[in-house]
């Protein structure tokens, strides 16, 4: 006679368990997915912030350093707080030929404010200009202001522009907002500011008017 075995009660996983199994699986794996994704989106921010902040330097160390070798004296608009220029043109003072000042080109760094470029240019305006895009990312103003008539940013200027130059004797305030798409429909916008100082091409030759070293 075959022997049959007794199935005790409980013994395995019921329907119920299974479906109570893999719904909390469901669940969990759920959870890790966007605790993943939210990772995954701060560190692509992250990552696209840091690399507009290098930008906005590395186009900031251009215009400072062109600004620094220019002269005072030939810097133009002199504009001085609380009115701003998004425009600077200027000469750099190459040396004394014959007694005479000998110039460069004039130079210009401004922004085109039909587009979202910044340019630095020789010869301005004439048929010998020549053109380089610095940034295709500066803002129309500058982050936190808005083109109302006061200064919304608290930084003693009235609606200046992304790109902002500041003239205060021999020194030459520049500020800038460089800004790009982020997650959806997100901006990232990153400023910065610095201050040179111009040479002084009078004083300099009061003290040896016939521009020997």
């Amino acid at each position: 006679m075959r022997r049959v075995r007794n199935i005790r009660a409980g013994a395995g996983f019921t329907l119920l368990e299974l479906t109570l199994s893999v719904a909390l699986l469901a669940l969990v794996a759920t959870k890790v997915h966007g605790a993943l994704h939210t990772a995954q989106k701060s560190y692509d921010e992250n990552a696209r912030r840091t690399e507009l902040e290098g930008q906005a330097r590395q186009v900031m160390r251009q215009i400072a350093f062109a600004i620094l070798g220019a002269n005072r004296e030939t810097l133009i608009p002199d504009a001085s707080q609380p009115l701003s220029s998004s425009d600077m043109r200027f000469q750099i003072h190459l040396g004394i030929q014959d007694g005479a000042v000998v110039w460069s080109d004039p130079e210009q760094i401004a922004m085109n404010h039909d587009s979202q470029a910044l340019f630095w240019s020789k010869n301005p305006g004439t048929m010998d200009e020549q053109r380089v895009i610095w940034s295709t990312l500066v803002t129309p103003f500058l982050e936190g202001e808005l083109p109302n008539g006061i200064d919304d940013n608290g930084n003693g200027l009235i609606d200046e522009r992304g790109l902002s130059f500041v003239v205060d004797r021999n020194a030459v305030t520049i500020r800038l907002t460089l800004e790009r798409s982020g997650e959806g429909d997100d901006i990232i916008a990153e400023t910065v500011e610095t201050t040179v100082t111009c040479r002084n091409l009078e004083r300099k030759l009061e003290r040896n008017p016939e521009g020997n070293p």
